[in-house]
């Protein structure tokens, strides 16, 4: 019998029916959890969402099972940054907060960016505040490749940034091994060092994404299952039974043909 993981694709909201326009790909693809931008990740504009719109969305996750979804932030956004541009960083992801209450999207995940640790946790629990969030949505710190002085490259880090917080992290499998954490030849391992450091029990989601680049190369780069650097070492992290529970989300490039590779791969673990 297939093993149930929460598994899914990073979908589009373009097109007349935005962000239910995903949940219904999601139900087409047979997905069990999704994660979606809610407004162009390479622009500062937000795109306000219609009462239709969520009622919408809403009423089609129910219908899909309640399935869990996540809102990735902009790619902007910087909260270790100063000035105005950190202030721009901490209205989009409050923002983003904010629609994620309305939908009732469990996570959103945020690069921290770079810059000083201490400027990225307060601009995150400043985005919390701003959104009025209480319990969810769990706001979810992602572990970075480390170019360009990205913070939270190192497991450590990423524990301190959480520190007395109420903030959870997401895992990238291709940030890791691109930071310099073997994912390919000791997954167990890797995942020991992020239960020491971070807690598990902080993880909520896991990108799922092989890696262009070779370890320690700090080259941000997904690749397909299978067709990059990590290869099966990706399998031991999915099938990791400390991961029971966790959403995984597949960010690789995306056409029917690639969609069809990837699940194959990835159910085929699940077979195993």
């Amino acid at each position: 019998m297939a093993r149930t993981v929460a598994h899914g694709f990073h979908l589009s909201i373009a097109g007349k029916r935005g962000v239910a326009g995903a949940v219904e790909e999601a139900m087409h693809l047979g997905l069990t959890a999704f994660q979606i931008f809610t407004k162009s990740p390479r622009s500062w504009r937000t795109r306000p969402l219609s009462p239709k719109e969520v009622e919408d969305f809403r009423a089609l996750k129910e219908m899909a099972g309640e399935i869990p979804a996540v809102i990735h932030a902009s790619y902007l956004v910087n909260l270790g940054a100063e000035g105005e541009l950190w202030e721009k960083s901490v209205q989009s992801l409050a923002d983003d907060l904010e629609k994620a209450r309305l939908l009732g999207v469990e996570y959103v995940v945020v690069h921290p960016g770079s810059g000083a640790p201490e400027r990225v946790k307060e601009g995150a629990l400043k985005a919390l505040k701003l959104a009025g969030v209480r319990q969810k949505p769990t706001l979810l710190l992602e572990n970075t490749a480390g170019g360009g002085e990205k913070v939270g490259a190192r497991f450590e880090e990423l524990a301190w940034l959480l520190e007395d917080t109420p903030l959870g992290a997401c895992l990238d499998t291709c940030h890791a091994f691109a930071a310099g954490y073997d994912v390919r030849e000791d997954p167990g391992g890797v995942l020991s060092e992020l239960d020491r450091t971070v807690g598990l029990d902080r993880v909520f989601v896991v990108h799922l994404n092989d890696s262009q680049g070779d370890l320690g190369s700090r080259i941000d780069h997904h690749a397909h299952l299978l067709q990059g650097r990590i290869g099966e070492g990706l399998k031991g992290v999915l099938l990791d039974p400390r991961l029971k529970g966790k959403v995984f989300i597949l960010e690789t490039p995306r056409s029917p043909e690639e969609d069809a590779w990837n699940l194959k791969v990835l159910r085929g673990w699940l077979e195993d």
